[in-house]
């Protein structure tokens, strides 16, 4: 199985990275489903609907995001049911970090993370971890700060899981919203 590619339509008009854990994903059958893109964008967005929707909640759209896995080879397991996730996701981090950097050397464009998992491992050991409950009613600073993270570049969670969706969380959505229209 090859490596999905990161999706994107241009960086020239790019407003955020869209970070997902891992390509893996399996059929009903429990077969490993292969992927051209992450998230199988440009071929089918069923894996991407909820992320895509709450984007548009907060002024975004494909046409301003780069999506990529913070791990790019397919596992075993999904990330929610493989209890080395965490350990194996420590070989990617400064990829990662590198690949955006490339892309913006500044730092300043921000990381939308698709999980609770991703938070958990990018997040600097010595900070406080919120629950996903605690970030979405702002109980932590929004987008968390670059000095906190491993990727040094602004964190904000933007959770796939439909408990997640925007418009069950209109304060947080307004804070997006006002952060990427000052963009």
């Amino acid at each position: 199985m090859s490596t999905p590619k990161p999706y994107f339509n241009g960086i020239n008009l790019l407003k955020a990275f869209v970070l997902g854990c891992d390509p893996t994903a399996f059929d009903k059958e429990n077969r490993p489903l292969n992927f051209e893109y992450v998230f199988d964008l440009g071929n089918d967005q069923r894996y991407f609907s909820g992320i895509l929707k709450n984007l548009e909640c907060i002024g975004l759209s494909l046409q301003n995001i780069f999506v990529q896995n913070l791990v790019t080879d397919y596992l075993d397991k999904c990330s929610a049911d493989n209890k080395q996730w965490k350990e194996i996701t420590l070989k990617y981090i400064e990829s990662r970090k590198k690949e955006f950097d490339t892309i913006d050397p500044t730092g300043k464009i921000p990381v939308l993370l698709t999980s609770e998992l991703l938070y958990e491992v990018l997040l600097n050991d010595d900070q406080i971890k919120y629950s996903a409950k605690d970030l979405y009613l702002l109980h932590s600073k929004i987008p968390i700060p670059s000095e906190h993270n491993k990727l040094k570049r602004p964190l904000i969670p933007l959770y796939r899981h439909f408990r997640y969706n925007l418009n069950a969380h209109p304060e947080y959505a307004k804070v997006l919203s006002n952060f990427f229209s000052n963009c």
